[in-house]
């Protein structure tokens, strides 16, 4: 399995980016996706052959860990002023 960021979602399609390289993009169908994922969620996700999704589990342990580093930051960087 690999592991996703959802950056945002374009009408039906979610952009994802890869989490060891965020150059990485790959666009799949919001349907193939968990119900419930939102931006900033970190997936990991099997892909088939063609690039559908295969499978995808919401690492919500993750995406909170992330979620709390960003905003840590966000602060550190208000503070500055």
């Amino acid at each position: 399995m690999e592991k996703y960021t959802i950056d945002r979602f374009e009408g039906e399609l979610a952009v994802l980016l890869h989490s060891g390289d965020e150059t990485v993009q790959k666009d799949v169908l919001k349907s193939q996706l968990p119900d419930g994922v939102k931006q900033g969620d970190v997936l990991e996700i099997i892909f088939k052959d063609n690039d559908t999704v295969k499978k995808a589990v919401i690492k919500e342990d993750e995406t909170e860990s992330k979620k709390a580093k960003a905003k840590s930051l966000l602060e550190k960087l208000k503070n500055k002023k």
